[in-house]
């Protein structure tokens, strides 16, 4: 397994090393969206620091991306697999990262998809599968960023507390 995240870490430009190895390996089993603190619950024995460099890395180089829920915490999603259009305009996901950019169309911003936050828990889940729909911006417009979060409450949160 080890192998296999040093490989997906070089093919992102990031050098493997034993810490960062760790701490691919643990937040890819978050099934949420996971904060800082998070991370850090899971690994007593890394500095802060160090959690934080690697989190930084990972984000500059497309591997985990950031999004505000309103908790006041920052939180990081780990991003989908590059996305790439055919000469016919329809998407497909490629199995290797094309930082050459020979893939044509290469999608930017791979991570624009829908989250859902509990309001009773604070975990945000990512629906990967649901794309931000597209809106129209006034013409000159630089779009920066696009965050599309619903909130509501969890399954499990819901099974525990149901509304009254």
């Amino acid at each position: 397994m080890n192998e296999e995240i040093a490989q997906h870490l070089q093919n992102h430009d990031v050098r493997p090393t034993a810490v960062r190895i760790m701490i691919w390996r643990t937040l890819k089993d978050f099934d949420y969206a996971f904060s800082m603190a998070d991370l850090e619950g899971l690994l007593p024995t890394v500095d802060r620091s160090t959690i934080f460099r690697a989190l930084t890395l990972f984000v500059e180089h497309d591997l985990l991306h950031t999004l505000d829920d309103g908790s006041g915490e920052k939180k990081y999603c780990i991003c989908l697999e590059h996305v790439h259009c055919d000469d016919d305009g329809k998407e497909h996901e490629c199995q290797h990262v094309c930082l050459d950019g020979s893939c044509a169309h290469h999608h930017h911003n791979l991570c624009q998809h829908v989250h859902l936050t509990c309001s009773v828990c604070g975990k945000t889940y990512c629906l990967k599968n649901e794309r931000i729909p597209e809106v129209h911006v006034p013409e000159g417009f630089q779009v920066e960023s696009i965050q599309y979060i619903i909130h509501g409450v969890c399954p499990k949160c819901a099974h525990y507390h149901p509304k009254s």
